[in-house]
């Protein structure tokens, strides 16, 4: 309602100011447009008067007041401010993705991505199995960690069962010097007693760590020594049955 109030009175004003302009302006040309009519009796036989041509000062006065008035017509139209039309979600995606687009890398810009890049590192995936046991292993390059469950052996309490974890590291240091310190194993390790959990960790970077070397010798070595930490052992413990206290066992019967 203000814009529109404030659209009529300047148009009110532009309308005063156009008639003003155009009363001057019949003003000029009737002055300008004067003609000396001569007498019929005394300017006999005398030569016609020539009849006064507008003066370029004339000329000036009347463009520059045509300027005037359109300049006037520019400062007093007030156009209504339009409000922009809400941009949808879609929009500013391909808005966005447009400016990404336009802006493309230069050569050196494309070099230095590249080189910025991770190079994969090598690794391995083994799986070995006791019981109801089931352990998996990463086998990667790194610095000689290995974890079981995400603690370092170190943690393991037993002896026994930290020899046992230690059999395949110890016989691979013996193979060659210094392999061990070039690899990380995580090993994860899922159901079953301690002893099989063990015993199938054990079995898991055994696998790994011939996958990872790819050496034929290492393999046969283990297998000399303990065909177990290559070969999953298949046997399972026997389902018990009806009249007794396990799989063989039975309630011991009177005679009398």
């Amino acid at each position: 309602m203000v814009i529109l109030m404030v659209v009529k009175e300047a148009k009110k004003a532009v309308e005063k100011k156009v008639k003003e302009i155009k009363a001057e302006k019949k003003e000029v040309k009737v002055e300008v447009k004067k003609e000396v009519k001569p007498k019929a009796k005394e300017n006999q036989g005398k030569a016609e008067p020539k009849v006064l041509a507008p003066t370029k000062e004339s000329k000036v006065k009347v463009e520059k007041k045509v300027d005037v008035k359109k300049d006037i017509k520019k400062e007093i139209t007030v156009e209504p401010k339009k409000e922009p039309a809400p941009i949808k979600a879609k929009e500013k995606q391909d808005k966005v993705a447009d400016k990404a687009t336009s802006k493309t890398p230069t050569k050196a810009v494309r070099k230095t991505k590249s080189a910025s890049k991770k190079v994969k590192k090598k690794y391995v995936l083994v799986k070995a199995k006791r019981k109801t046991a089931i352990a998996t292993a990463r086998i990667s390059e790194g610095k000689g960690r290995i974890t079981i469950n995400k603690k370092p052996i170190a943690v393991i309490d037993n002896k026994h069962l930290y020899n046992l974890v230690r059999e395949p590291l110890l016989l691979t240091n013996n193979f060659k010097n210094g392999l061990i310190n070039g690899v990380d194993i995580e090993v994860v390790v899922r159901g079953g007693g301690f002893m099989s959990q063990i015993i199938a960790s054990r079995g898991c970077i055994s696998k790994g760590l011939v996958e990872y070397y790819k050496d034929d010798k290492l393999k046969e070595m283990f297998m000399k020594y303990d065909k177990s930490l290559l070969v999953d052992d298949a046997r399972r413990k026997e389902t018990k049955k009806q009249l007794g206290t396990g799989a063989r066992a039975k309630k011991q019967r009177s005679k009398r």
